[in-house]
């Protein structure tokens, strides 16, 4: 594992890879400091443009964008009180209060150096495990996998909304769409309507960038592009970051770093999950509780901590079964496979050099945010303040290029149009739009390996109980249903919402 990493740094020595990934950094970084504009809008519309650059160019700028994006979330959450990531919503409380009290300087710092602490822990946790995880992967049969599917798309519809209900509906539709086109075995039409438009299936980057960046377009123009322009909170001055305040931070740090490393691992469980639960943590392990809410250096710690520490930890399920943790990383996925690369387990070994070469960018990126951003926060406040007016036809114009470029196909154009309505109606009446676009992911792998395991038992679902590793993932699903549905009919508060 040490030489194959070795060999991934070695890869990343080439000029135009660092300037590439350097600049989705950045990118990432503006569009997270945009109040408005999150990390899935952000991926979804540029992945398009990584399609026509080699592999090692392409993914390290989309996982760029992808780091730049959560981290910067923080930046308007301090500065404006209005998150630029759903992932940052737990920063607000204290790290606004830090800046009306004057110190919004080092409120960004603490959340920098956080973020880079967590999200380097994390990915070395990942190095770790990816690898033999996939070892194992690679000895689970068909069956096995049908179930973990099953299991992953059943966490996602369960947490990614307030209705259960709902989240299965949304999942059911992602499917459904996924089946589109030609059936893989027998070559029949499924639900092509005799459009040979439709027998390439829904093509899913243009659908992502509509039901991600143009309903977000269509919400704000419904509020109004001519609202007042937002105020930061003073100037960026005040004290900065030293050791001596950074140190009583390390407990907070580690342990939301632990949670969110959890947390990222399992499908549907994003950041903005994890930023809540790690700040509640640093509340209760706090010798100092009384100061949360207040401008609490521990509370902007920990949730940063908390959700930064997802972003290498949900690469692990992607990575290793092919299993999307969250909607960005449903992108990603879609990257991945647009480049030539199908993650799972055979990925570790049909394209080993490519899969470390990424994981020796993530710990390179760390360093390059970590220099960028103390740079760059002297600067941040003129960033937030970009008026939304000019801000969102730009984004809209990115929207129409990339969904073109995928195929060169104006059909594509009405695919992202209408995945906008539709993310658009859905967003409206609160059905989640996360459980669809992973269905639509996980649905082809389900269809395989299903299909494969049916074959194998002459068409008896009596595989599916009659082998350990079947029977523990169906306790595991029956067990995560129940305990769902109790702490949703005996819990006082709803489960923080993420990005749509």
């Amino acid at each position: 594992m040490l030489a194959d990493l070795a060999g991934g740094f070695a890869l990343l020595l080439e000029p135009v890879v660092l300037a590439t990934a350097l600049a989705g950094l950045v990118a990432g970084i503006v569009v997270g400091a945009l109040p408005g504009l999150t990390a899935t809008m952000a991926v979804a519309v540029l992945a398009p443009f990584t399609f026509f650059m080699e592999p090692l160019i392409g993914l390290p700028f989309l996982l760029g964008v992808y780091k730049g994006a959560i981290y910067a979330g923080s930046i308007p959450a301090i500065l404006l009180n209005t998150p630029g990531t759903a992932a940052a919503a737990a920063t607000a409380i204290d790290g606004n209060a830090m800046a009306r009290a004057g110190r919004p300087k080092l409120a960004l710092q603490i959340s920098l150096v956080a973020s880079v602490i967590a999200d380097l822990c994390a990915t070395v946790v990942l190095i770790a495990v990816a690898a033999p995880l996939a070892g194992i992967a690679i000895k689970v049969g068909s069956p096995e996998f049908t179930l973990l599917y099953a299991l992953a798309l059943t966490m996602v519809a369960a947490v990614s909304g307030d209705d259960l209900l709902k989240g299965l509906i949304a999942t059911v539709i992602g499917v459904t769409i996924a089946l589109v086109g030609l059936d893989p075995m027998s070559g029949a039409q499924r639900y092509t309507f005799d459009s040979s438009i439709l027998l390439g299936g829904i093509s899913l980057i243009p659908l992502l960038i509509g039901m991600f960046a143009i309903s977000e377009i269509l919400i704000r123009a419904e509020q109004g592009l001519r609202a007042p322009a937002p105020s930061a909170q003073g100037s960026l001055g005040g004290p900065g970051l030293s050791w001596e305040r950074l140190r009583p931070l390390m407990p907070a740090i580690f342990r939301s770093t632990g949670i969110g490393t959890g947390l990222g691992t399992l499908p549907g469980l994003g950041a903005e999950i994890s930023c809540w639960v790690s700040y509640g943590a640093a509340r209760r392990r706090s010798r100092t509780p009384e100061k949360f809410g207040q401008g609490s250096e521990e509370g902007v710690a920990a949730a940063e901590a908390g959700n930064n520490a997802v972003c290498p930890a949900a690469l692990i399920p992607m990575t290793v079964f092919g299993i999307p943790g969250d909607p960005i990383t449903a992108v990603l996925l879609g990257a991945f496979m647009a480049q030539g690369l199908n993650p799972g387990p055979l990925m570790f070994d049909r394209d080993a050099e490519t899969v470390y070469a990424l994981f020796a960018f993530l710990i390179v990126s760390n360093l390059m945010l970590l220099a960028f951003g103390f740079v760059a926060i002297r600067y941040l406040q003129r960033i937030v303040l970009v008026p939304t007016g000019l801000l969102y036809p730009a984004v809209a114009a990115f929207c129409f290029a990339g969904a073109y470029a995928v195929n060169n196909s104006t059909f594509d154009i009405v695919i992202m149009m209408a995945g906008g309505l539709a993310g658009y109606a859905m967003r409206k009446t609160g059905m989640p739009i996360p459980p669809l676009v992973i269905g639509m992911l996980l649905a082809p792998g389900l269809e395989n390996s299903l299909r494969q395991s049916l074959t194998a038992s002459g068409g008896s679902l009596s595989i599916f109980v009659t082998r350990p590793g079947t029977l523990a993932l169906l306790a595991v699903m029956v067990l995560l249903v129940g305990l769902f549905l109790w702490r949703r009919r005996h819990s006082p508060q709803p489960t923080p919402k993420g990005e749509h």
